[in-house]
């Protein structure tokens, strides 16, 4: 074997062992879509608030209150079970297990933090503080990014620490405007993650 041949050897030893841990089937079309969902959402409920001040939730009628947490759970529903859809297609087609163990790691890294952004959501929305539930909901879902981003390429983590920067502007300086950040960052941020996603993989 000569010199040339063992770096060869040397670096496909390495992207093996790359691959075998960190998850790659990470389905662009799936974040883009739950980006789209998302901005959808955040139209409709400028649309009943005429304002980007969740604050303005509590000067809602309560049946219309109901039907945007009612809309927002079902977006988050729709995310979720696309990505689940198109992770399963993608592994499928790369020929590797959609719910390997790096995969199980993954989803008990972010479950903590999804759960509790979870439960906090109800006790906000319980005790009327609207202006918490966004950036609540942006830092948690960054700190399950980078969890998620650890077993990962490096694309979530990147996506996880924007998220929880946008929540802690949001909570301290930017709560006045806290529906044009979900857009940015539930919105367009997902859809350039998903875009940056189908350059880099091919889906």
């Amino acid at each position: 074997m000569n010199e040339n041949e063992a770096v060869e050897q040397l670096a496909t030893i390495r992207r093996i062992m790359e691959s075998a841990t960190r998850m790659t089937t990470l389905p662009g079309r799936a974040a883009v879509c739950g980006g789209v969902f998302a901005l959808i959402g955040c139209v409709v409920t400028y649309w009943k608030m005429r304002s980007l001040d969740f604050a303005e939730m509590a000067n809602l009628l309560p049946e219309d209150c109901r039907a945007l947490i009612a809309m927002w759970a079902l977006i988050a529903i729709a995310g979720i079970g696309v990505n689940i859809l198109l992770t399963l297609r993608l592994a499928r087609k790369r020929g590797v297990d959609a719910w390997s163990r790096l995969a199980q790691l993954a989803a008990y890294a972010m479950a903590p933090a999804l759960l509790a952004a979870t439960a906090l959501s109800v006790t906000m929305i319980e005790n009327a503080q609207w202006r918490l539930v966004a950036p609540t909901w942006m830092m948690l879902y960054g700190v399950a990014l980078w969890m998620a981003g650890i077993l990962s390429v490096r694309a979530p983590w990147m996506l996880g620490g924007v998220f929880f920067a946008a929540g802690v502007v949001t909570l301290f300086w930017a709560a006045p405007a806290a529906l044009a950040m979900v857009a940015l960052t539930f919105g367009l941020a997902h859809v350039v993650f998903g875009i940056v996603l189908i350059l880099r993989f091919g889906e």
